[in-house]
């Protein structure tokens, strides 16, 4: 029961719709019918041309994720996987809003919100991978796809202590690798349009 409720309200939290507010008051535009469509803090900033509103929709996306983790430790329990479930299902109800038809974000700046009371080891080593992997490549999607799937691998091979210096927490270091799988599989479908171009490139 206690798993159910934080999964309705990390869901509900999630699926609070922050690019698509900001954006229909900035501009009165439709965010999901304007850029790439995505509804998130990057698309804000190419729709309203605004660092600002980008970075403002990236950092409400982020308490978002936050918040879930903070409520579940605080009205259900503090174990480690009520508050992993919480935070999954702000990411879910970010990318899959049912008040805009579920078509929503692709979850990065939730995560990366609730992150910061679970344990930031998975934020640190995608963060560094996604400069470097940008800089080689230039391309932003493809460097959250690549990040996404390499981290958990990276978190596999380091050492139990090093990834409990950046945890916050109480949970061993195996149960955070599988968490960040757990992660990053719900991240990665909310990229399959990157996957599906990747894999079958549009011709001219």
């Amino acid at each position: 029961m206690l798993y159910v409720i934080c999964l309705v309200g990390g869901y509900v939290i999630g699926s609070l719709p922050t690019a698509y507010l900001v954006v229909r008051q900035k501009t009165g535009a439709d965010i999901r019918e304007s850029g790439s469509g995505n509804v998130g803090g990057f698309n804000a900033f190419r729709v309203t041309n605004s660092k600002l509103i980008g970075y403002l929709v990236g950092v409400l996306d982020g308490f978002k994720g936050l918040a879930a983790v903070l409520l579940a430790g605080a009205f259900v329990g503090d174990d480690f996987w009520l508050k992993a479930v919480g935070l999954f299902a702000s990411v879910l109800g970010h990318n899959y809003p049912v008040w805009l038809r579920f078509k929503g974000g692709r979850g990065l700046a939730t995560a990366c919100g609730g992150l910061f009371l679970i344990g930031v080891s998975y934020t640190v080593i995608w963060c560094s991978m996604w400069i470097l992997v940008y800089r080689l490549k230039k391309d932003i999607l493809f460097a959250n796809v690549f990040c996404v799937l390499a981290t958990p691998i990276v978190l596999t091979v380091m050492p139990e202590t090093a990834i409990r210096l950046a945890m916050v927490a109480s949970v061993g270091g195996q149960e955070y690798i599988q968490f960040s799988i757990i992660l990053s599989f719900i991240l990665l479908v909310s990229h399959f349009d990157v996957l599906r171009d990747f894999f079958n490139p549009k011709t001219v």
